[in-house]
């Protein structure tokens, strides 16, 4: 047996500190030939499945304000289409206050219904419905679906069979399936603030803890075969019961833990998309199990497999034109597999809250703190949301796929170099580190960390008066933790709180008082998202470089001053893979070079950017000069939107040039492209929030020039640009979204690096 690859220790990484053995599983890697087997998932292509797939179900709707085939005769899934189409079309982020929505969960809660599908499935529904207009009805569903297990004391306790009957001591039928649903309905309507008792998790424990087989899987019954559809029902199953009963003290349930250790590692030997040693008429029904278990152990990897892409690559490959996805027999029609279709897509689709990540010795002390905190902060946002496990050894991209990564030690934790390189990449790649002390050993390895990965940035105290703590993200914070802060200038690369937060958040449920630990957690997160901006898992800022013929290059100098020059230069990066990709352009970028020096005549286009006021020698202001008059183009933008370099950058073109600026027209070819080889339309571009009101109503960008003999010597944004070529949010930030920037970065560049008989034939009329 060989050790496990060290990236992808997949769930083995979570209960490592309490189970060190999984770190010796060996890797059973299947493969699956599919239309979207070469990872190209991307989450436009998602979103038009679940549009498609909402359309659908919504067409099918019957002028009665339900789903079901007929009228009510009686049978046990009466009302179980349409609870399962309302709970899909939920999940897709529809309206349940708009009428369509309203009027059908009113006809559900409506229902005398006698089934744990169907009573567990409304329940569910019930639960997710702002408000307390259905809350008797839900009392009423959590009352039934409490009472419908046989009892403790049988030899069957914690069981669900399809209907409740009369209950006695030697137990009887029932099916994980049945008990599945039935704790979910239970769990939801606790997870709304309904009280369960917690001996009723108790018996649900002992039930999965007793029908585990001995490979860590579950079958249908006692004693059958594991399938995939329920292994996933008993992993999800005793994940809610630890989430309820033992989130904050997870190690007095060591036989929970034990046994999801197992089932995790069945699933990691026997994951495929398609319900593996079961039936495939249940695959969809069990991808909603396998979301459900992605969701709950934190792991984008089964393994080497990312079950969220592979399962997605599946649907979309099945889906049907018309949006829905086709019946499987065995009652599993069309609409109840759209159903299930959409719950997986939507809910792993989901965006991340944190990423947490896996390196200290002590990293999941608090194993369920961050489950905790995501499943409170997605009702406080009243949006599906998602959290992930991340190691350094894995690639950089899983890091990015979060906007905050969660560290969280009580001990000392030692980072060799190549990790302290690795975080700063992610830093400067737009993530935020978010570190969370628990202990003084953490504090000090912390601290020191943070001088090794930013040695240019010094560790400051974050205010009191700080958006994170006066109400301007969202929750004011009364008496603060001390919070420690690295800054660049125009973001927070990484946060240091001195107070334990972990304890409050593994404690978080259901609908109860928030708490100032949760409340600023949930602040992190929209500062680091810029309040407005929640990017699905699927959305990255990555931008990878395409194999294509190389039409021509453009050589760039970015200038070097005394002061903050160097703004997010990984922004650089994802331009010139931009370039490259949609215009056969490469960029050959020289950082550093000053306004004096002399190979700065060997360049057409320059670039200068800051966050403040900055000052030029008298060499640097005549070398500024000669670039400009000898034919070069400097562009320029102030970073984050920063007044003072525009000032100053004003200031010393004026000098060098003796002119004054002017605002480039709105009909200019620099907006429309025309004319400009390569240039596209920019005349209708994004204003990010802060920059909305200094955008005041204009569609194009605003950028102004200084003319030297008929052409742009000189092009300044007083907006930010540089920030914003990082593709990630960042708070406050006065600037343009991020495709609109890439874009007109491209007009620019273009523009710059033509030579001047030709920018003169392009002006006429519209030079200064």
């Amino acid at each position: 047996m060989g050790p496990l690859p060290v990236r992808f220790l997949g769930r083995a990484a979570a209960l490592a500190p309490l189970f060190p053995k999984l770190l010796a599983i060996t890797l059973l890697a299947c493969g699956m030939p599919t239309a979207w087997a070469d990872g190209a998932i991307t989450d436009e292509a998602v979103e038009d499945a679940i549009r498609r797939g909402v359309r659908w179900i919504k067409e099918q709707r019957t002028p009665f304000r339900h789903w079901e085939p007929d009228q009510n005769t009686g049978a046990q899934d009466w009302a179980g289409n349409t609870a399962l189409a309302i709970l899909a079309l939920l999940y897709a982020g529809e309206n349940p206050r708009e009428d369509f929505l309203a009027d059908s969960i009113s006809w559900l809660a409506g229902q005398p219904l006698d089934a744990t599908y169907t009573i567990a499935t409304r329940a569910h529904v019930l639960a997710l419905v702002p408000g307390n207009k259905y809350q008797s009805q839900l009392k009423a569903d959590l009352k039934w679906l409490l009472e419908a297990p046989w009892p403790r004391g049988s030899k069957d306790a914690g069981g669900y069979d399809y209907r409740a009957t009369l209950r006695s001591a030697e137990g009887g039928r029932w099916d994980n399936s049945n008990t599945q649903f039935g704790v979910l309905g239970v769990w939801m309507a606790s997870e709304a603030g309904l009280e369960v008792p917690p001996s009723y998790w108790e018996m649900i424990a002992d039930h999965w803890l007793r029908h585990q087989r001995p490979d860590g899987g579950w079958g249908y019954q006692a004693d059958q075969a594991p399938t995939g559809s329920m292994t996933a029902a008993g992993l999800a199953s005793l994940f809610v019961v630890l989430d309820r009963r033992y989130a904050d003290r997870p190690k007095e349930a060591p036989a929970i833990l034990s046994a999801i250790e197992a089932g995790l590692d069945w699933f990691g030997r026997h994951y495929t998309p398609d319900n593996p040693h079961g039936d495939a008429r249940w695959r969809y029904y069990y991808l909603y199990g396998v979301e459900r278990v992605g969701r709950a152990s934190g792991y984008k990897y089964f393994r080497d497999r990312d079950w969220f892409r592979e399962g997605a690559a599946f649907l979309l490959d099945n889906q049907r034109d018309d949006g829905h996805w086709d019946g499987s027999g065995a009652g599993m029609d069309d609409l109840r597999n759209t159903a299930f279709a959409l719950m997986f897509l939507c809910h792993g689709r989901a965006p991340l809250l944190f990423n947490k990540l896996q390196h200290g010795p002590d990293w999941n002390s608090r194993l369920r703190d961050v489950a905790a905190l995501t499943q409170y902060v997605s009702r406080m946002f009243e949006r599906p949301l998602n959290w992930q496990i991340v190691r350094l050894d894995g690639p950089l991209d899983d890091l990015l796929d979060a906007p905050v990564l969660y560290l969280r030690g009580e001990v000392a934790w030692e980072f060799e170099e190549e990790q302290v390189q690795k975080l700063r990449d992610y830093c400067l790649s737009g993530g935020m580190l978010f570190a969370v002390s628990a202990g003084e050993g953490f504090q000090q390895s912390i601290e020191k960390f943070a001088r090794r990965a930013f040695p240019e940035h010094r560790l400051r105290r974050v205010p009191d008066d700080h958006p994170l703590f006066s109400g301007e993200v969202a929750f004011r914070i009364d008496a603060p933790p001390i919070l420690l802060e690295v800054h660049n200038g125009l973001r927070t690369l990484m946060l240091i709180c001195t107070r334990d937060l972990a304890p409050a958040w593994s404690r978080a449920t259901g609908r109860g008082k928030s708490c100032p630990e949760i409340d600023l957690a949930a602040n992190v997160y929209l500062y680091a998202t810029d309040k407005t901006q929640f990017r699905s898992r699927l959305q990255t800022p990555v931008i990878r470089l395409n194999e294509r013929k190389i039409e021509h290059s453009i050589s760039i100098a970015r200038i070097q001053y005394r002061g903050d020059w160097n703004v997010e230069p990984q922004g650089w990066i994802r331009l010139s893979r931009y370039m490259n990709n949609a215009t056969g352009t490469r960029l050959l970028v020289s950082s550093g070079l000053t306004l004096d020096a002399d190979e700065l005549s060997e360049f057409r286009v320059a670039h200068m950017t800051g966050t403040g006021a900055f000052e030029l020698t008298a060499d640097e202001l005549k070398g500024l000069r000669r670039f400009l008059v000898g034919g070069g183009t400097l562009l320029a933008d102030a970073a984050g939107g920063s007044p003072e370099f525009t000032r100053s950058l004003e200031q010393w073109v004026r000098q060098a040039l003796q002119d004054e600026p002017q605002t480039v027209p709105e009909d200019s070819f620099l907006y429309t492209g025309t004319g400009l080889d390569g240039a596209v339309d920019v005349t209708d571009v994004g204003y990010r929030r802060a920059a909305l009101g200094l955008a005041r109503g204009r569609k194009g960008p605003l950028l102004k020039v200084f003319g030297v003999r008929g052409r742009y010597a000189v092009i300044y944004s007083p907006l930010d640009l540089s920030g914003s070529l990082l593709g990630t949010p960042i708070y406050n930030l006065r600037g343009y979204d991020p495709d609109s920037t890439l874009k007109i970065m491209r007009n620019l560049i273009l523009y710059g690096d033509l030579k001047r008989p030709d920018k003169a034939r392009l002006h006429r009329g519209d030079a200064p």
